[in-house]
């Protein structure tokens, strides 16, 4: 034990010798050093000597203190050439990056101007059909379309529609914050299960009052009565929606004449290059702005339709003065019978139309219960139901199929359908496979046409609401 003690005295005593001699070593180096800075300082040498070059550069930092020292006397001697240059240098930066967002404005106003000649029409002749041509537009959005969109109706429903710009920003805005805070909320429901009660409380303590939320949303209140109001329960359903296609998808709202709501009148809308009618009720797979766009000139374009004549349900047309009045001389009565329209303008554009292929632009919901033919049986080889939702622009839902006898027979649309387990789809199809000779079932055409009847009845109930489904 006694010896342990030694021992441990011993390591203290010389532990703490080191540490003098390390100290004394450190104030000795600290001395020689600034006695040997003093000694560079007073004798004189070469200019470019590295001490010469630190002496001068510390000379000019204490005659020449920088922004960040608080001193605002600064710009002296040669650092005020390099300021100047680097403010040079920013102001060339800053006019380039001017010139670019100048270019770049004139290109999206161009552009803008470009979309705004072209556009995609939707006629409504009954309050019913407001619905279907909103969610056309619904289905544009969705593609990505920036196309401008028409909406014409009868002038005699007397909608009372009429608001400011400034008004229709707002809604605009207020449409904006109401979907992006849903989004939010959708988020949060599906990332944060386990707090489905704390979140709910936030919702309701962050939720505006309902009053709030949807009256700049909400159409201008009616001036005067209407007989129209009178007449059908759903006026106020149809100006709703007819309101709502003007905040949300920024539709033109063109009231007419009641005998002049037919896609003849796109010819006398000259204001357009280029229009494209679209009947309703259908579903739009993919963007077609770059066919309006780029079209080859031709008053007329339009798929054949069944029997061999223009489609009624896909017209495009290139408006131009005085092109309606010669339709009106060559016969061409104005009618609200939108499917006959097609002979009207075949008798009319027959050798001067521009015929488009109706694969992949046009499709019936009756060619997934029949494989689609042409004029004089041309089967349509390149039409498979597996390729419609990706490769087809239009679907137009026409509500029948064929017989086998030929004859047509009505299939309840998808808003009349009470539910897609009713015997109304399209059959598996029996094939036949290579080889084995075993019998197998094709159900694709099945699927997709309830995929297409599911989609657009959800799509349905969440733009325009329950009230046409009452």
């Amino acid at each position: 034990m006694k010896g342990r003690i030694g021992l441990r005295i011993t390591s203290s005593i010389l532990f703490l010798f080191s540490f003098i001699l390390f100290l004394s070593g450190c104030i000795l180096q600290r001395r020689s050093m600034h006695t040997l800075e003093r000694y560079y300082d007073t004798m004189p040498l070469p200019e470019t000597h590295p001490l010469a070059l630190e002496k001068k550069r510390r000379k000019i930092q204490a005659e020449n203190p920088t922004p960040s020292s608080g001193n605002k006397n600064y710009n002296h001697g040669g650092n005020q050439r390099i300021l100047s240059t680097s403010s040079r240098q920013r102001t060339s930066q800053d006019l380039i990056w001017e010139q670019r967002q100048q270019q770049l404005e004139m290109e999206l106003r161009r552009e803008k101007e470009r979309y705004r000649t072209v556009g995609y029409v939707q006629l409504v002749d009954d309050f019913t059909s407001v619905c279907s041509a909103v969610l056309t537009f619904n289905d544009l959005d969705r593609v990505g379309s920036k196309a401008s969109r028409i909406l014409i109706y009868p002038e005699s429903w007397d909608m009372q529609l009429e608001i400011s710009e400034s008004q229709q920003k707002e809604a605009q805005k207020t449409l904006a914050i109401q979907e992006k805070t849903l989004n939010n909320k959708r988020k949060q429901k599906n990332t944060k299960k386990k707090n489905k009660k704390k979140n709910k409380k936030q919702e309701e303590a962050t939720k505006p009052s309902h009053e709030e939320a949807t009256n700049p949303l909400d159409p201008p209140p009616l001036i005067h009565e209407t007989s129209a109001a009178d007449k059908s329960p759903q006026y106020h359903t149809a100006r709703r929606l007819l309101h709502l296609a003007r905040i949300k998808h920024s539709a033109i709202l063109l009231p007419m004449p009641d005998d002049t709501v037919t896609p003849l009148v796109l010819l006398n809308m000259t204001d357009y290059k280029r229009l494209l009618y679209l009947r309703h009720p259908a579903v739009i797979m993919k963007n077609m702005d770059e066919m309006l766009l780029h079209s080859p000139a031709a008053a007329v374009s339009a798929p054949r339709d069944r029997g061999g004549g223009l489609s009624s349900n896909f017209l495009m047309v290139a408006p131009e003065d005085g092109e309606l009045e010669y339709v009106m001389k060559k016969g061409g009565v104005i009618t609200k019978d939108f499917g006959g329209l097609g002979k009207v303008v075949e008798r009319i554009y027959a050798a001067t139309a521009m015929i488009l292929p109706r694969w992949p632009y046009e499709i019936f919901t009756s060619d997934f219960f029949d494989s689609p033919v042409g004029n004089g049986g041309n089967r349509a080889s390149t039409w498979l139901p597996s390729k419609v939702l990706n490769e087809v622009y239009y679907i137009f839902f026409d509500g029948g199929k064929k017989t086998k006898n030929g004859e047509w027979e009505k299939v309840p649309q998808p808003w009349t359908l009470k539910s897609l387990e009713e015997d109304v789809a399209p059959r598996c199809q029996s094939a036949q496979e290579m080889g084995d000779g075993e019998e197998r079932w094709d159900c694709t055409a099945r699927n997709v046409w309830m995929t297409l009847y599911d989609g657009y009845r959800q799509r349905r109930m969440e733009v325009c609401g329950l009230d046409l489904e009452a």
